[in-house]
């Protein structure tokens, strides 16, 4: 079987539970690709395709709409599968059922969907777990990836129930994502600046996976294309990376998961 597998992410949690499946997969010998998503793709085929990426304020980042909204109509019916991580499950609100909504146009039928807990990156506004307490989350989010990749393999239909959201949270969590998509993304881009001992190094820049970032007068700018990932704030060497009116990151424990490759 030929598989395709694409995934978005900032310091490498969905990255990690892909990954987790691409080697599920290769053990089985079945002929497997992963890749870090290209919204300039033009075509994917495969017979079978798997995405993964983070939820960003209780939806889809807008770079998953874009990706599918890009992609042709496949010519035969499409099985997909898709792991998406988060800080808690129920921050996923209507996630699942959107992106399922958003491929039935082109052709594609979702067998398997999870949300899976992994540790939080956003240090700009509040703190990641202690190492031995995000060890353990990520631990678990790499065996709940191996059972949903063993269950795709066997043509177990596997999809995640909306029913484990609170109704008024998902209606909640809707509306958040409602704003942070329309003005909030941009306002929290616009909030992006960086402590004296930013040395211009580029190392921002270079790895960020939207390209959202270019190097000014020696400085960091980040562009409104920019997705709230964290990857800059995590791996800056000089740790000079914050947000105005967030809290300060100096001294902040960051946060990067094991193996993850940020050139990619």
């Amino acid at each position: 079987m030929k598989i395709e597998l694409r995934y978005f992410s900032g310091t490498g949690n969905s990255w990690t539970v892909l990954n987790t499946c691409y080697k599920i997969f290769k053990e089985a010998k079945h002929e497997v690709s992963i890749k870090a998503l290209d919204i300039t793709e033009k075509s994917i085929e495969a017979d079978l395709i798997g995405f993964a990426f983070p939820i960003h304020a209780f939806g889809l980042p807008d770079i998953i709409r874009k990706y599918i909204r890009f992609l042709p109509e496949f010519k035969h019916k499409q099985k997909v599968f898709i792991l998406m991580t988060a800080g808690d499950v129920i921050g996923s609100c209507s996630a699942a059922q959107r992106i399922e909504t958003l491929l039935i146009p082109k052709n594609a039928v979702t067998i398997a969907s999870e949300v899976i807990k992994m540790p939080n990156n956003w240090i700009t506004f509040s703190s990641t777990q202690e190492k031995e307490i995000n060890e353990g989350m990520i631990n678990a989010g790499v065996e709940k990836a191996k059972i949903i990749a063993l269950k795709v393999m066997n043509n177990e239909i596997s999809k995640f129930d909306i029913k484990r959201i609170p109704v008024f949270f998902r209606y909640l969590g809707n509306t958040i994502n409602i704003l942070f998509r329309s003005s909030g993304r941009k306002q929290l881009t616009r909030l992006f600046s960086t402590y004296d001992t930013c040395n211009g190094c580029g190392l921002c820049a270079q790895t960020c996976p939207t390209n959202s970032i270019e190097i000014i007068n020696n400085k960091p700018k980040w562009l409104k294309s920019c997705a709230q990932c964290m990857r800059c704030v995590n791996i800056c060497p000089q740790e000079a990376i914050f947000q105005k009116m967030g809290g300060h990151t100096k001294l902040k424990e960051k946060y990067l998961a094991p193996g993850f490759p940020i050139n990619n």
